[in-house]
């Protein structure tokens, strides 16, 4: 199983690349082996060439990687281990740097008003974590309460995206929609203004598909 979800990781870290979610060696994935256990990048590994020496074995409780390698892990590791240790169903993390997303930021600009109805499927609320210092505590206390709370994705400002799952492809999906209604949002936004769908009709899609 180890071997098999290191491959995962591997291909899901280059399909991130290749759509151009992140650039270089920016951004990591994680993938939940057993309840005390994750697989998680190793830092400065170019996702585009992810391979499964980069992919290293941590150990949740201890804080430690077990695999025997010189490589660290990601700078984000304990942010990935918030994740995992506050929400047991989650088997999957991608921190990633979509472009259109960390646009919007920059821009002030936030998705947390609903734009597209598919939105509500895939993502539910996207919670706008404003800025904090990569790599710091800041990024895990941002983000901690909209965890305990249920939410799947984030949007961190000036820095990219966390999106979780119950395995990698759910929080790859995840990512691939943020940045779909990132993208239609910065066009809206360019052509004219930005318009959101009426929270009656977020309402009724909620209870179509049963989200939160």
């Amino acid at each position: 199983m180890e071997k098999a979800l290191r491959e995962e990781i591997s291909a899901y870290g280059r399909l991130v690349y290749a759509q151009g979610l992140t650039s270089g060696t920016s951004g990591n994935l994680s993938a939940r082996l057993d309840a005390n256990h994750i697989l998680v990048t190793a830092s400065g590994c170019h996702k585009g060439m992810l391979a499964e020496k980069d992919v290293l074995l941590y150990d949740l409780q201890s804080g430690k990687v077990i695999s025997k390698t010189p490589c660290s892990p990601s700078s984000e590791i304990r942010m990935h281990a918030c994740v995992y240790q506050h929400r047991p169903e989650i088997g999957a993390v991608i921190h990633a740097h979509p472009p259109y997303l960390v646009a919007l930021s920059v821009a002030n600009l936030s998705l947390q008003e609903v734009v597209l109805p598919e939105a509500v499927l895939a993502l539910g609320a996207v919670v706008d974590c404003g800025y904090a210092t990569p790599t710091t505590e800041d990024v895990i206390q941002a983000m901690k309460p909209y965890v305990q709370e249920g939410h799947t994705s984030f949007a961190l400002a000036r820095h990219g995206s966390v999106t979780i799952g119950k395995d990698m492809n759910e929080a790859f999906c995840r990512l691939e929609t943020l940045e779909h209604v990132a993208k239609v949002t910065a066009i809206a936004s360019a052509i004219d203004h930005v318009t959101f769908l009426p929270q009656q009709e977020v309402e009724k899609l909620k209870k179509i598909f049963g989200k939160n």
